[in-house]
């Protein structure tokens, strides 16, 4: 097949017109327009969002590193930048401006995806040259307060950023985009609430308040480049297949509780669950609403299709279980970390057999719930849930899940007395967010999404 002719790289600001984006007492949202051009692909791995953040008093002054002596702030540590959205449109500039893909949840759901990273991974900046990332609440506090720098004014110091965002059609397409076919692409980019995007790290100093913070994002620029290529290849791009995700949230409200779910998709992928105390779902400015740790005392699950246990014919078990641990267990480290159930999850976050390594370990788990058990967030960098890959790892293998009922069933310590259990969260039920990641095609001729 023939390669791209030449390539040209350009840089787009919003069509907003606006120099500071801010969540309160301005606008927080972000849309950025890639128009049509014929004989050009739109190579979206290389795209890259940037700017300069700026963390300010509600004053408009700005946070200084000596601040943060007292005022105890942070926002998780994997995500860095990427917590500061909420939700990305992607929408074609062609007749109806087609909706392509809405990724809601982004935060928490890029959290999981990037699971499969390790610390260093995080620090170095793999797969972002700037995300604002770290190994600790501490550490990632660092891009917040900004100290002055010479020859600067207080409105020009701030931090850099540069991150790919993180949706299908961005980063999972299988083809490059025909921007001619799809008539240009609108971007839409939701900046998240102060609760949602930052966290007390220690609730009980009490030193911050929902309206002490503004995020004010300056300088906002989309770069990337376009490939020229011939008329032979243009003609053969007549679509693009890419990752979605959609999000089926239940809540499970017993220390035994099945969740059913039906995908009614042509081509599911995997399904990875994700548990959240209810009260640390959003809104909550003394939790990290992007944890992604795993349910209270998981003691094992079972999985079924349409009644039938699959893709595992056996109970998933936990020996011996969290709930049986006595509750300074993550002091030591001493938390149970069932073999196949990590294996499992770390399987189908990587997409293959056998899986590499990850942010999932149990280092990460003891230190995420000796953070439960003292009601703070010095760490973020656990990821857990339970996750089912039914693609098996094979490249371009599909499965079919138009009519298909699954199950999940869950045996916990959720609203027990166990010990592992905090005693402040023993009434507390748990969202669980059902993430279905499955292929979508996107056909030009009429801007029809399959799925």
């Amino acid at each position: 097949m023939a390669q791209s002719l030449y390539r040209k790289y350009f840089e787009i600001v919003p069509v907003n017109n606006l120099t500071n984006f801010q969540v309160n007492n301005g606008t927080d949202q972000i849309s950025f327009l890639i128009p049509a051009l014929n004989g050009a692909t739109l190579s979206t791995r290389d795209l890259v969002f940037s700017g300069r953040l700026q963390i300010n008093k509600d004053d408009g002054s700005a946070y200084s590193p000596a601040d943060y002596g007292t005022t105890d702030v942070s926002w998780d540590s994997v995500n860095g930048a990427h917590n500061l959205i909420s939700r990305v449109d992607i929408v074609s500039q062609g007749s109806g401006n087609s909706l392509i893909e809405q990724r809601r949840n982004y935060a928490l759901i890029n959290k999981y995806r990037r699971g499969v990273l390790s610390v260093n991974d995080l620090v170095a900046g793999k797969y972002n040259n700037q995300h604002m990332c770290g190994n600790s609440s501490k550490a990632s506090q660092n891009y917040l307060g900004r100290a002055a720098l010479n020859n600067l004014t207080a409105d020009q110091n701030a931090f850099d950023f540069s991150i790919q965002l993180n949706t299908g059609f961005m980063m999972d397409n299988v083809q490059p985009i025909n921007l001619g076919a799809a008539n240009g692409i609108l971007i839409k980019i939701y900046l998240s609430e102060i609760p949602n995007a930052l966290f007390n790290i220690d609730p009980s100093a009490g030193t911050i308040a929902n309206n002490n913070y503004n995020i004010v994002l300056q300088n906002c620029k989309l770069f990337g480049r376009y490939n020229f290529v011939s008329q032979q290849l243009l003609s053969q791009l007549n679509g693009v297949q890419f990752r979605k995700i959609n999000d089926l949230i239940s809540v499970v409200q017993s220390s035994n509780d099945t969740i059913a779910n039906s995908p009614m998709v042509r081509s599911l992928h995997k399904m990875v669950h994700i548990f959240q105390p209810n009260t640390s779902t959003s809104n909550n400015i003394n939790a990290n609403n992007t944890s992604t740790n795993q349910i209270v005392g998981l003691k094992k699950y079972i999985v079924s299709n349409n009644g039938t246990r699959h893709p595992y014919n056996y109970d998933i078990e936990v020996t011996p279980s969290i709930s049986e641990l006595p509750a300074t267990a993550g002091v030591s480290g001493r938390v149970s970390g069932n073999a196949e159930q990590i294996y499992l999850l770390i399987g189908a976050l990587n997409s293959q057999y056998p899986p590499v390594h990850s942010l999932v370990n149990a280092e990460n788990q003891a230190v995420a719930h000796q953070d439960e058990a003292n009601a703070k967030n010095n760490s973020t960098l656990n990821v857990n849930g339970v996750a089912v890959d039914y693609s098996y790892g094979f490249g371009g293998f599909t499965v079919p899940m138009t009519n298909n009922l699954l199950q999940l069933n869950v045996e916990s310590s959720l609203l027990t007395t166990d010990s592992i259990v905090p005693t402040a969260t023993r009434d507390q039920t748990a969202t669980m967010n059902a993430f279905i990641e499955y292929d979508a095609k996107l056909q030009y001729q009429g801007m029809m999404l399959n799925q």
